[in-house]
């Protein structure tokens, strides 16, 4: 019987005290691999089919297997995988996809983030279309919008929609909307087929119309302080307002100021979690010209002032500090079930949707986490912040 090896929550679990409290794992945050020779036992979500990491560590995983799919997707700097000796070195933006039972390795010597996926897929198979994906699941497969211009966006979105759903609670997971979404960005794989391949020459045209917008996007999640207004952003890819307004759709599956605003609200989340600037400050560094704006708008994103999500917060960390201390006293690695704000928005869209979308590209500290894309409900009745 091979040695097992046990290793516990730091860079082998993906969650440490650097995790944002807004990524910290459904049900338990402790969590450890388990290996026998190089076959890995995954720690999945009791009583579920999934997991999904938020990494911010550096450090390697030795050559290893398992019955999941794995997916990569880094937000923040490199990371390289080997796959059965071949190299893969992945920028943030890019999709990897690790075949189940594929031996593979991790190399990561810089910090950085990035979302590594686990699911469970043996229900595919009883699919017609599974027959459509055998091809795909036989080896690694990275997808980007240089090399699948026309899926790209679509499948970033979905997964960061995924991202949504996962981390909406702390007490369960709910799997069928995160395999709902897992089928549409298979659903899109196999609709392709056979022609799932990397574009031709003559594709350079579309090619270049992609790449415009990813240079938008990052422009976007850098500059989403600023003032971006919809005519700029039709003048930067070079398109009329209208043709511009439908190609970002198509793109990321949302609106742009949709996108804008969902960028906006990511910040403001961080900021107001991780910082004690007040409601005011946050306000201006998240493009906003006046207070009441933004409580409006984060209100009609989270379902709560920026107080009231700041109190929150705060409380889940209280709660996080009790769970930290009893668990280093205790061989358990249950922790108590803390609060999270209800769920911001409603993560259902037509089509796929998602977003950090962000498609896309690299973000820096301390906004250097995907944004999830959901579309905006509407409202009227507000209570705004009285705090200056």
């Amino acid at each position: 019987m091979d040695n097992e090896i046990i290793q516990h929550h730091g860079f082998g679990a993906g969650y440490d005290d650097t995790t944002p409290l807004i990524y910290s794992q459904p049900v338990r945050n402790f969590s450890k691999r388990v290996l026998h020779g190089e076959d890995e036992d995954v720690d999945l979500v009791p009583e579920t089919n999934m997991r999904i990491w938020y990494n911010n560590q550096f450090g390697n995983f030795a050559k290893h297997k398992h019955d999941v799919l794995e997916i990569c997707i880094p937000i923040e700097n490199d990371y390289k995988y080997i796959v059965n000796g071949k190299n893969f070195v992945i920028s943030p933006g890019d999709i990897l996809f690790i075949p189940p039972e594929t031996l593979h390795e991790i190399e990561c010597q810089n910090e950085g983030c990035r979302f590594i996926y686990l699911f469970s897929i043996g229900f595919l198979k009883e699919f017609y279309e599974y027959s459509f994906l055998t091809d795909f699941f036989s080896e690694p497969k990275l997808i980007n919008e240089s090399t699948y211009p026309n899926l790209y966006g679509k499948i970033y979105s979905a997964f960061m929609a995924i991202n949504d759903q996962y981390f909406m609670y702390t007490n369960m997971v709910l799997e069928m909307p995160i395999y709902a979404k897992l089928l549409e960005i298979f659903s899109l794989i196999a609709s392709v087929h056979p022609q799932f391949s990397p574009i031709r020459t003559e594709d350079a045209k579309t090619k270049s119309k992609y790449e415009k917008f990813r240079s938008l996007i990052n422009h976007i999640n850098s500059h989403y302080m600023d003032e971006i207004t919809l005519e700029w952003a039709a003048d930067y890819a070079g398109f009329s307002k209208y043709h511009f307004s439908r190609l970002f759709k198509d793109y990321t599956d949302v609106t742009f100021s949709d996108y804008l605003m969902h960028r906006r609200m990511q910040a403001a989340r961080i900021l107001l979690t991780d910082t004690s600037n007040t409601v005011t400050e946050i306000a201006f560094q998240t493009g906003f010209n006046n207070l009441t704006s933004f409580t409006r708008s984060f209100r009609n994103a989270t379902g709560k002032t920026p107080s009231e999500f700041r109190q929150i917060q705060q409380a889940n960390k209280a709660l996080h500090a009790a769970a930290e201390a009893e668990a280093s006293s205790s061989v358990s690695e249950e922790t108590p079930e803390e609060i999270k704000p209800e769920p911001a928005l409603a993560n259902s869209v037509s089509g796929v949707s998602g977003t950090a979308v962000s498609a896309h590209g690299t973000l820096t500290h301390p906004d250097s986490h995907p944004i999830p894309h959901s579309v905006f409900t509407t409202g009227s009745d507000f209570d705004f912040e009285d705090e200056y």
